[in-house]
């Protein structure tokens, strides 16, 4: 038989060949227009597209439908008639809010200025869209497909729709109804009749919906009256009423104010020329109301649980009108419990003292208790900056623990340095409180008798920045209105070893909670849970703790601070540890103090006291005498500490030292003492440069009297270094 090449039979070609289309059949890798794999692609394009033109279908005949179906509300049947409760961690009831303040009013009573300017800061292309952004329903879809929030730029037509019958919800399905709803009512009413709707319905902040009883609450007159600066103010306010007021925030509202100016030059509203003449106006102080009126010292607690339930993004309108029941961090107990404190140790002073009280529970970051003031409506003064004196110092002992632990320093709480007074650093003069010495001071000994000199010398050896740095770590914020804080003009000084730059008490508090948690710390909150009318949660507060130094160093700062309250006399009642630090601001070149402090904590609980004023002054008790913060600010801490304390078992504090080293060498900068001090520097205001050769700032202005903006108050006199026990 003749054979091929290779050895293949060639009589049996014709089968050989057979045998391969059956194999490539089986395996698809034949060719042809009859071959199977072509056709399978063809028949999934075909299911696809029937597929895609059912789902089509299905949505624009929902679209038809709900079109068909849909009335337009109109102003005088939109109703915010379910009252919104916020109430103690326990659930029992803090406050009410949902009233209502609004008065229609027709287009042709709103100025043309204060209709641009609603439309500056909402939407811009408003008289020329179709009544839906594409754009924003785009967003909405494609973050729906990937489990994010629907948040979105909505048109007027939209908010309208969503503020007259739609829910708050952040889904696609409510974006899409609102876009329906939104093409009807553009096509069956004037724009000029939508934006009527609008301007009457839309929540501005203080209890006050539509303009008109915005324009009366924000500026004590009616829409026809406003002028284009003040209608900027209320357009500002749109966005988020609770985080753009003018009285609470200032700096947002500002920046927004402008926003909404630079909006009406650029579509040609206003005159470059104009915009650039206008000033922010003078704003009405926010006043108690008989509209969700919360009075007292809980009126402050609502204000910092409705700002939180802003930046989480339930804005004060859906409160007002939707049901919400809000469960805060507040201890009613503790609530109690501070204010009692505050009443009690200030009964017979002097009117004119301020106070605040914050409260922390270290193991989550819960708000505990939270005074703010008496009045509930007025500046919240635990939302003051103020210098906080020796009780910045844990701070400082916190970093050079911490350096020497990742550096070999052979820093520890044991470390002698020269506690005498006066000493000069490089040009600055530091006393110590009363003429204090302690030539051979360790830092155990500096702390409790809180001696500058040491902590000062500490700054310097260690590094101001460094201080900053491990104390933003802990809880004190690294920005301020946008600009850095624990500094001045870029600069930090060694006089933050004493406290020279400005904190909130709740900045305090949870800078101490830190110490408390072993070097964990947890942001303040209010907000534990919210759930809607049908009980659905909405939102659960969720442990953020974040390890920031090392627990050794934790726990010897907490270490060097346990002799404090003792040593001032406000020990705890029954024995129970503690670790605290006062701490005082001198006032000028005088014998009395402008704001005294008192922080401290136990395991459950980190509590921080200010005492001050409007104005920085001196500051006394009822007998004349300089108010320290041992005295009144100690004692309001101490009475707080035992009736919260009081039935629970004491909790134990560190009984030893974890970070080991020798002495450190001598000072790197330092003067021998000088028999006599030589003169201090007066420094000026914290607006202006930290000169190195003073001691420390004046602070800025505390709270401002009701009628002064915080940005606006006049500087205070000049303060010297604080006289700090």
């Amino acid at each position: 038989m003749h054979r091929g090449v290779g050895g293949v039979n060639t009589d049996s070609t014709g089968a050989y060949q057979r045998d391969q289309s059956r194999t490539a059949r089986q395996t698809g890798t034949g060719t042809g227009s009859g071959n199977p794999p072509r056709r399978r692609i063809r028949r999934r394009r075909r299911v696809l597209l029937w597929l895609a033109s059912f789902f089509l279908l299905l949505i624009v005949g929902a679209a038809g439908v709900l079109y068909a179906a849909t009335t337009i509300p109109l102003p005088g049947q939109i109703q915010a008639n379910q009252v919104s409760v916020i109430t103690f961690a326990d659930g029992s009831e803090m406050a009410r809010v949902g009233a209502e303040n609004r008065t229609d009013v027709p287009l042709s009573k709103v100025p043309v200025g204060v209709q641009n300017a609603v439309l500056s800061a909402e939407d811009r292309g408003y008289w020329s869209e179709p009544g839906v952004s594409v754009r924003g329903i785009g967003r909405a879809l494609y973050n729906n497909l990937r489990g994010r929030d629907t948040q979105g730029g909505s048109t007027i037509t939209q908010q309208y729709v969503k503020n007259a019958y739609l829910t708050q919800e952040r889904t696609f399905t409510r974006k899409f109804k609102e876009a329906i709803i939104a093409v009807k009512l553009n096509r069956e009413f004037s724009k000029r009749q939508i934006l009527e709707w609008y301007l009457n319905t839309i929540y501005y902040g203080r209890g006050a919906y539509g303009i008109e009883a915005a324009a009366e609450t924000y500026f004590n007159k009616p829409v026809n009256r406003l002028t284009t600066a003040e209608a900027a103010v209320l357009a500002a306010s749109i966005r988020s009423p609770a985080l753009y007021d003018p009285q609470a925030h200032p700096d947002n509202a500002h920046a927004r104010w402008r926003f909404v100016l630079d909006g009406m030059v650029k579509e040609g509203w206003l005159t470059r020329r104009a915009a650039d003449r206008l000033r922010y106006p003078k704003v009405a102080t926010k006043r108690a109301s008989t509209l969700n009126r919360v009075t007292g010292p809980n009126g402050y607690v609502v204000d910092q649980v409705k700002d939180e339930l802003a930046n989480l993004g339930f804005d004060e309108a859906l409160l007002n009108r939707e049901g919400l029941r809000v469960q805060t961090s507040v201890d009613r107990r503790a609530q109690v419990a501070a204010v009692a404190a505050v009443k009690r140790t200030f009964a017979g002073q002097s009117a004119g003292l301020r106070q605040a009280l914050v409260a922390i529970d270290p193991k989550s970051g819960a708000v505990r208790a939270y005074y703010g003031g008496a009045s509930g409506t007025g500046f919240d003064y635990a939302q003051a900056w103020r210098p906080p004196g020796s009780s910045f110092k844990p701070y400082v002992l916190a970093t050079a623990l911490d350096l020497s632990l990742h550096s070999d320093t052979g820093m520890s709480v044991y470390s002698t340095f020269d506690g005498s007074s006066p000493r000069t650093f490089q040009g600055t003069v530091v006393h110590n409180s009363e003429g204090a010495q302690c030539p051979h001071c360790s830092l155990l000994q500096a702390m409790k008798r809180s001696i500058n000199t040491v902590f000062y010398d500490l700054a310097v050896q260690v590094g101001p920045q460094r201080v900053a740095a491990t104390a933003q770590k802990m809880g004190i914020p690294a920005t301020r209105n946008g600009k850095p804080t624990l500094q001045q003009n870029g600069i930090t000084a060694g006089g933050i070893g004493i406290g020279q730059y400005e904190v909130r008490p709740i900045d305090q508090a949870v800078g101490f909670a830190t110490l408390a948690a072993g070097g964990v710390r947890r942001p303040a909150y209010f907000v534990q849970k919210v759930t809607d009318a049908a009980g659905n949660i909405l939102y659960q507060h969720r442990d953020a703790g974040q390890q920031v130094i090392d627990p050794k160093v934790a726990n010897d700062v907490t270490y060097a601070m346990e002799p404090v309250a003792g040593y001032s006399a406000d020990a705890l009642a029954d024995g129970r540890p503690s670790a605290a630090k006062t701490g005082t601001q001198q006032f000028g070149e005088t014998a009395y103090n402008s704001d005294a402090w008192m922080v401290g904590f136990t395991p459950q609980i980190s509590t921080a006291v200010w005492v001050g004023s409007d104005r920085p002054g001196a500051l006394k008790d009822a007998d004349g005498n300089p108010l320290y913060g041992r005295g009144l600010p100690g004692a309001t801490w101490k009475a707080f500490m035992d009736a919260y304390l009081a039935g629970q078992p004491p909790a134990s504090l560190p009984d030893s030292t974890q970070v080991r080293g020798a002495p450190p060498p001598p000072p790197l900068v330092t003067a021998a003492p000088t028999t006599t001090p030589p003169r201090t520097s007066r420094t000026p205001a914290p607006t202006t440069t930290a000169p190195p050769t003073t001691v420390t700032p004046t602070p800025t202005p505390t709270p401002p009297l009701p009628t002064c903006p915080v940005t606006d108050c006049p500087t205070p006199p000049p303060t010297t270094p604080p006289d700090n026990t």
